[in-house]
């Protein structure tokens, strides 16, 4: 499993990534699971008519921070790092601003919002005690989300994945004292404190080696347009969330009484743990960025394989997991009513069948994102989290009552995703389907080498880029430079390393009009390959100062996601 570079970031990536999806479900669930512990059912009725709000914060969050990351990788993966500046400085601005106008917005209308699901009066005033504080996470969310994917796209997975760790703990622990003293009001505040540690746990990021982020702040509405329309895929899945629970309650209360009302928490524990799978894709998006900034197109590939896998994998696993903890996930709701515990164990159980399904749709809609089909990305989340869902789950609920409703949280993936593929087949060619590369690789040459560094790997990849090239016929003089260049460059990262040190890289051969271009990767450590003033110490070191000087401003080094990345180019008229 971690046996290349790519695959090696990639799980180190999963993991944090997974943990940051696991905050936002957790920010939510464990609220209710806390207020039913404690504070019993109205509490968690309360909780559940806030969760909406919760989820539009998190949309218009979102929509000026996950676009960033994609733009600053993109940017990294061109070697411009005065672009790459700016977009994080312009992330900055917007998300301080959002945070603003969000905790403003609901000040304002926080109780006639409330108002509107016509709760008793008990649950009324338990919502509004718990919204208080909530506001004010609001006003933290855009910042957070923002760093939390930014130190993860500048390869920070362990900083990530500690920040993550202290705003679910932190939110756990806090809410769990203060519900003691102030009811309800606690949770919110819990919540509060866990997201401001966690955002300081984030900025210590840029303290770090090998940190590439820096602190500005910028604006232009060419920025803004670019950001949004990156941000709208995975964003839209916090709208479309709270359009399908406000929905859900709305119906719930009309078709089955108001009494009912905490089966939503039900529904919704299902709809907020699916955000897990967005973890995948968040994984591969920085190295995805990088690789189709460089024009890999056989890196993509393989990237994409190992996502999909993974994404599959998760599904089963959490499907399994939770039919067995459906009885235990229900009792931490308090639901004290032996048949509406009944209803929420089975309920349980039925919504979870289509987990697997809702993984795949997550993956396709985040790699249509990358690769700029913004619509079809946007229109795949739209299917999968409020079109499909929405109606199939009112119909099948009305003629057939609660569990009706929970099946069709099951079987809405499913359709959601037979439509998604019929539509993309159609749409762009059954060859061409998913990744939709077929235009840009036709007449487009190049080749993907992963090694772990030793001699042999290394002679290896030098034997199989040579064949590469004789077979395109590239003419042999650059042949024998580029050789030279891949044996006595990746033989000095061995050597600057050392033989007890497992080393992982990736080499890139790309045949250009003009040259050929060699793009090497390594997480050994840090050092400028391409430098003139390299002081030779070894007869490898002093081969490689070598080409540099001669290379000239064909050359170029960038700390890319905390590892080594050049790239080089042989031009056909120029002897190195």
């Amino acid at each position: 499993m971690f046996k290349t570079f790519l695959s090696r970031k990639f799980f180190s990536l999963l993991l944090s990534s997974t943990i940051g999806q696991l905050v936002i479900t957790v920010l939510t669930l464990s609220d209710s699971m806390i207020a039913g512990v404690m504070l019993g059912e109205d509490a968690v009725a309360a909780i559940c008519l806030v969760v909406p709000a919760y989820s539009l914060a998190g949309f218009w969050g979102c929509l000026v921070a996950l676009g960033v990351p994609i733009i600053y990788n993109r940017a990294m993966g061109e070697f411009d790092k005065k672009k790459a500046d700016r977009c994080f400085a312009f992330g900055l601005f917007m998300s301080l601003l959002m945070g603003v106008i969000l905790f403003v917005t609901f000040m304002v209308i926080g109780d006639a919002y409330l108002r509107f699901y016509e709760p008793s009066s008990i649950v009324f005033g338990a919502a509004k005690d718990y919204f208080f504080w909530y506001k004010f996470t609001f006003l933290l969310l855009p910042l957070y989300t923002l760093m939390y994917v930014m130190v993860l796209a500048d390869g920070d997975e362990t900083l990530s994945m500690v920040s993550g760790i202290v705003q679910i703990v932190g939110n756990i622990v806090c809410s769990i004292v203060l519900v003691k003293f102030i009811g309800i009001a606690g949770i919110g505040l819990g919540s509060f404190i866990g997201t401001a540690a966690a955002i300081l746990v984030s900025f210590a990021h840029l303290l770090r080696q090998g940190n590439s982020l820096k602190l500005g702040f910028y604006f232009s509405f060419r920025w803004l347009v670019d950001v949004v329309k990156y941000s709208a895929v995975d964003a839209g899945s916090y709208l479309f969330l709270a359009c399908f629970i406000a929905v859900m309650n709305r119906f719930i209360t009309f078709a089955y009484g108001p009494e009912m009302l905490v089966l939503g928490a039900i529904v919704l524990f299902i709809k907020e743990i699916q955000i897990l799978f967005d973890g995948v894709g968040e994984s591969f998006t920085p190295l995805m960025n990088i690789y189709l900034g460089e024009e890999s197109y056989d890196a993509v590939k393989k990237c994409y394989r190992l996502s999909r896998n993974t994404a599959v994998a998760e599904g089963l696993a959490l499907t399994l997991l939770l039919l067995l903890l459906a009885p235990y996930v229900v009792k931490l709701y308090d639901i004290s009513d032996p048949s509406m515990y009944f209803y929420a164990v089975g309920g349980a159980r039925i919504e979870v069948l289509g987990l697997v399904f809702l993984s795949l749709l997550y993956l396709l809609s985040s790699y249509y994102l990358l690769i700029d089909k913004i619509k079809l990305g946007f229109m795949m989340s739209a299917l999968r989290d409020v079109l499909v869902v929405t109606p199939v789950c009112v119909i099948l609920g009305y003629f057939f009552g609660v569990y009706g409703m929970f099946a069709g949280v099951a079987v809405s993936p499913a359709l959601a995703y037979v439509i998604s593929v019929l539509y993309i087949r159609i749409r762009y060619g059954a060859e061409n389907y998913p990744l939709l590369l077929a235009d840009k690789l036709k007449g487009f040459k190049h080749k993907f080498y992963e090694l772990k560094l030793d001699p042999a790997s290394i002679v290896k990849t030098q034997q199989q880029a040579e064949k590469f090239l004789c077979e395109n016929g590239v003419d042999r003089k650059i042949v024998s430079k580029v050789k030279l260049l891949i044996e006595d460059i990746y033989m000095l990262i061995y050597e600057k390393n050392g033989a007890d040190k497992a080393v992982y890289a990736e080499c890139t051969v790309i045949i250009r009009e003009t040259g050929v271009q060699i793009i090497t990767k390594d997480d050994g450590i840090l050092f400028d390959l391409s430098s003139d003033d390299v002081i030779a110490g070894s007869i490898v070191e002093f081969m490689v100062s070598g080409y540099m000087e001669k290379l000239k401003e064909n050359k170029k080094y960038l700390t890319t996601m905390s590892y080594n990345r050049n790239t080089f180019k042989v031009n056909n008229e120029v002897r190195v």
